[in-house]
């Protein structure tokens, strides 16, 4: 702080107002004003291009979008806010809150979006949630600085590129763990106001996933004071106290409410769906098994480059791990989360992003320190990488846009129909080309500290801009279900439609699309009815009595799909059924 006295013109002021008058600013203060709003301001431009795009302009696709978007069709239609509905059957793999945000989202937005863009928007707004929350825990711990590192950290890792822009649960359950840990460093100076955000975070984690926000939360509240001298104080309890407190609301009204309107389903919520998740008993029927070797296939692209600049922070501050209470909440989250998903019987990618947010706040610290070599490395191998991407997007554009026979080279003609739409969309094509010249000049001409990272993050948003605004419909035929089952509507028949083989997403579609909820001969001895829908690439139908009477009438798949393709039988009304038994 200056020693300087106040000049004698400004000592009324002072006396009068407590602080003096402000003074005005010099060239190096209007310099630095300048410099931190343009940064501010290309934070917020870029977070934008990195959530918003791709997050309307689609059909639902599998595999979360199809039942989450039924789901909440559902909701909607029966104004059932407790028991989660998916084709016609009750679905208790989650709780219900993310659907509740999808839904009223849809809602609100129903006059210019369909149901499932308006829903899918309840994604962006917990990813933006969880990048708030984020920025708010870093600056909490450090400065405002620090809080938009943690926040690049967290927007680099390629799992939260890959799973940030579908409908999924997990990305409340992340927005849920981040709230929850920007509570956290507050427990010594204001522990009631600390423990009332970590218990809401723990609340929203909870009605998002179940169980594993309060498992997590709970495991390291008491891990922390095992672990490190610091934590063992009354504030620190007191924190503990209110945040429980503050999460019992949302960890009881929905369960209660559940509870109250059947039992057998609340069974199958709490036991089946979480204690047999992760168990294992319930993993056969409900699917999702953990292979042995999955997440050491996985979770390197999922956290990368999060956890090496977390490990390498670790490493750098070993001697302050004593006294760091940012490194030591974060590490040991961090390492909570990750035992959790490598015990648990069922995994998949999406499970790791709450594995995410720890390892972003560890990592900020490396990103910040990191040595100039290392620096321009990163720098010019993201510039290298992602150019190289964009580059061969533009290219296969063009080469779609511009020639006219079917597919033929093999990588496209895996993901895109073999017959595209090569109607240019003006708009999707000038706001790519806009989006192209903007990360050109922000990666090549705007160097500054921490360029290799906002190089990193520039990238992958121009990437999946660009794979939005010139692919998205050609994808979109490929993996919406809308085509194919709208081609079934004219060749069905009055009466019930049984089903065999037909997978979860699509039963969630041909209800969502027709309205058609069938009868499983999964889950029934038999079925009456004179429609049979199959999923299976011969069409072979199960076991009917009278199989020679069942004539094909329609047969339907995606364009691409090697691997589902449906059938639709029909026989002359009569006392036969269709069965799964033998």
């Amino acid at each position: 702080m200056s020693s300087t006295p106040p000049d004698l013109d400004d000592i009324g002021p002072l006396l009068r107002t407590g602080t003096a008058p402000a003074r005005p600013a010099s060239a190096p203060d209007l310099a630095r004003r300048f410099v931190l709003g343009t940064r501010t301001w290309t934070f917020v431009v870029l977070l934008g291009l990195y959530v918003l795009p791709g997050l309307v302009g689609h059909e639902p696709w599998k595999q979360d979008e199809t039942y989450i978007a039924d789901i909440v069709s559902t909701m909607l239609a029966t104004r059932d806010a407790v028991v989660p509905r998916m084709a016609g059957e009750a679905f208790m793999e989650k709780p219900p809150l993310f659907y509740w945000v999808a839904g009223a989202l849809a809602t609100l937005t129903s006059p210019v979006l369909p149901l499932a863009d308006g829903a899918r928007l309840a994604t962006g707004a917990f990813v933006l949630l969880a990048c708030a929350a984020m920025a708010q825990c870093g600056r909490r711990w450090a400065d405002a600085q620090f809080g938009r590192t943690t926040v690049f950290v967290l927007l680099a890792c390629f799992g939260m590129a890959a799973f940030s822009h579908l409908m999924l649960t997990d990305t409340a359950l992340l927005a849920g763990i981040a709230i929850g840990m920007a509570g956290l460093p507050r427990w010594r100076t204001r522990p009631g106001a600390s423990g009332l955000q970590v218990g809401t975070g723990v609340g929203i984690g909870f009605l998002a996933k179940g169980l594993l926000a309060p498992g997590v939360f709970g495991l390291a509240a008491v891990l922390l004071p095992l672990c490190f001298a610091r934590w063992r104080a009354r504030a620190y309890a007191r924190t503990v106290l209110v945040a429980l407190l503050a999460a019992l609301p949302w960890l009881t009204l929905w369960p209660a409410a559940l509870w109250l309107r059947s039992p057998a389903l609340f069974n199958d919520w709490l036991w089946t769906n979480n204690i047999g998740r992760f168990v294992g008993f319930s993993v056969p029927v409900l699917g999702a098994a953990h292979d042995p070797g999955f997440w050491a296939k996985n979770l390197w692209w999922i956290t990368f480059p999060a956890a090496p600049l977390a490990l390498l922070a670790l490493w750098r501050g070993r001697g302050a791990w004593r006294t760091d209470e940012r490194m030591q909440s974060a590490a040991v989250f961090a390492a909570v989360v990750f035992g959790v998903l490598v015990a648990a019987a069922s995994a998949r990618d999406g499970y790791a992003l709450p594995l995410l947010p720890p390892l972003a706040l560890l990592g900020a610290r490396c990103a910040l320190t990191l040595a100039p070599r290392v620096e321009f490395a990163w720098c010019v191998g993201a510039r290298v990488l992602f150019g190289g991407i964009a580059a061969a997007l533009w290219l296969a554009w063009a080469y779609i846009v511009l020639t006219h026979d079917p597919l033929r080279l093999h990588a496209l003609a895996e993901l895109l129909p073999p017959h595209p739409d090569r109607h240019v969309d003006v708009a999707a094509l000038a706001c790519a080309l806009a989006a192209t010249a903007g990360a050109a000049w922000l990666m090549a001409f705007y160097p500054r500290r921490q360029a290799a990272l906002q190089t990193w993050v520039t990238g992958i948003a121009l990437c999946w801009l660009l794979a939005a605004a010139l692919f998205m419909p050609w994808a979109d035929d490929v993996k919406s279900y809308r085509e194919v089952f709208g081609s079934l509507q004219p060749a069905l028949g009055p009466g019930c439609v049984a089903s065999y083989g037909v997978a979860e997403s699509e039963r969630a579609m041909l209800r969502y699309y027709d309205g058609i909820v069938t009868e499983r001969l999964e889950t029934q001895a038999s079925s009456a009815c004179t429609q049979i829908l199959l999923e299976n690439p011969e069409g072979r139908l199960p076991h009917c009595s009278d199989a020679g009477s069942w004539q094909p009438a329609w047969d339907g798949a995606r364009p691409a799909d090697r691997h589902e393709h449906f059938w639709l039988f029909r026989r002359a009304p009569g006392a036969a059924r269709c069965t799964d038994r033998d």
